[in-house]
């Protein structure tokens, strides 16, 4: 995965991960159903996305909701996949 330009995307100083997210994930949805470009437009830069790169955006909007959970001072829920129930005799 290439490595992504934050300031370049989303600003400099007033970089706010939350407010990306608001804008990435309809977008990330929309890509993922319709497979057809998706231009992205946050502040004054846009950027597109093409169903080719949806693991690329979707590993960008992990990361964005990491940082927006550590800026909020929550932390986010993390599951685990079981492959059925243990039962001790």
């Amino acid at each position: 995965m290439a490595k992504i330009d934050y300031d370049a995307i989303f600003g400099g100083d007033d970089y706010d991960p939350c407010a990306a997210l608001r804008i990435l994930r309809p977008a990330y949805m929309r890509l993922k159903v319709e497979r057809s470009i998706q231009r992205i437009t946050f502040r004054d830069r846009t950027v597109e996305y093409h169903a080719s790169q949806l693991a690329d955006l979707g590993a960008l909007i992990a990361q964005l909701e990491s940082e927006c959970a550590a800026k909020s001072g929550k932390s986010r829920p993390r599951f685990a996949i079981t492959a059925g129930a243990r039962y001790q005799r």
